[in-house]
């Protein structure tokens, strides 16, 4: 997206999260006033945002809905001096058709970029067809008024886990600008970074903006930055996006100067966040949402909608249990 003054709003490698999408408890609908700060707190933070992610429930959206929380975000974003960040909104819907139109929809309220998960629902049709899901994608790229990130996610997706080999090739269409790896694979995105991050492929893109390889997950980011990847999309960074900003601030320092200091600073950032990030995901969205409500604000997380369960008790001890020593370390931030 270009700005009134001619500043382009472009994702650069950091720290992204997925943001959850709070519910009301007593009527089910989505807390935009809850949303709206949630979104300006990640910002303060320097955390890069996501809307519409797995963290998201964006199944359980619709498309209005949808497309109110993408205007939502921009507007409160801009009306507090964030108009320089830009918002990637997942567009995946199952076809190619509805995936197009959706895209579009929230282009024209704020999003800047779209990321967009393989056809789930007919995996057992195209799954290991290799030319379907490639047409798939190249169709969306083709089509789409924004960059477009690819989300490798099997376990949303039924199972489909889209290779380096098919990642290479995608990562050619000049309007494809990136990948998120939840599929926690490092060497797949290390090969990925050989590729995109090679003078020749620099050449045959010399206007394209920096292709993006980020793991959906937190608790490795020490070490895929080493592998060629650029940061993280991560749903920990809901409860703790200062400690996880502050995480990639102290790698990137040491990749500029590699002192014996600057890695021992990275890897005690990385320790606490390694503990935090499994908790989160053991915890899952509800778990999520229990963090935010109790550690941060009642009612910024909120319920989940159905059929996702509320967060039981035994998620609830282990969050209280085991989320203390990271909660003390984003508290002092």
């Amino acid at each position: 997206m270009t700005l009134s003054n001619g500043v382009k709003r472009t994702f650069r490698p950091g720290v992204y999260c997925p943001l959850v999408t709070p519910f009301k408890e007593d009527s089910g609908e989505v807390d935009y006033d809850s949303f709206r700060s949630h979104v300006l707190r990640l910002a303060r933070a320097g955390m890069g945002l996501v809307i519409h992610g797995t963290n998201g429930e964006a199944a359980h959206l619709s498309t209005e809905e949808r497309v109110e929380m993408v205007k939502v975000a921009r507007e409160a974003l801009d009306s507090n001096c964030f108009t320089n960040v830009p918002l990637l909104v997942g567009t995946g819907v199952g076809s190619s058709r509805e995936t197009i139109t959706l895209t579009k929809q929230v282009a024209e309220v704020g999003a800047d970029g779209a990321i967009v998960i393989a056809p789930g629902y007919f995996a057992f049709a195209i799954g290991r067809d290799r030319k379907a899901l490639k047409e798939f994608f190249t169709t969306v790229f083709d089509e789409s008024p924004i960059p477009v990130m690819i989300y490798n996610f099997p376990g949303a997706a039924s199972g489909i886990d889209l290779d380096s080999d098919m990642l290479v090739e995608l990562s050619e269409h000049p309007n494809c600008f990136g990948v998120k790896l939840t599929c926690a694979g490092i060497g797949k995105g290390h090969r990925v970074g050989i590729h995109t991050s090679s003078p020749a492929y620099k050449a045959r893109h010399p206007s394209k903006q920096q292709f993006l390889i980020l793991p959906g997950f937190s608790d490795y980011l020490l070490s895929a930055v080493l592998a060629r990847q650029h940061g993280c999309i991560t749903g920990t960074g809901n409860v703790f996006p200062k400690l996880i900003v502050s995480l990639y601030n102290a790698i990137a320092d040491f990749v500029t100067d590699p002192t014996a200091e600057k890695l021992a600073r990275a890897t005690e950032l990385q320790d606490v966040v390694t503990e935090a990030d499994w908790v989160i995901v053991k915890a899952g969205i509800s778990g999520t949402k229990y963090a935010l409500d109790k550690f941060i604000q009642p009612g910024l997380g909120g319920v989940t909608r159905s059929p996702l369960p509320a967060v039981d008790e035994g998620v609830k001890a282990m969050v209280d249990k085991f989320l203390v020593r990271a909660v003390s370390y984003e508290t002092s931030l």
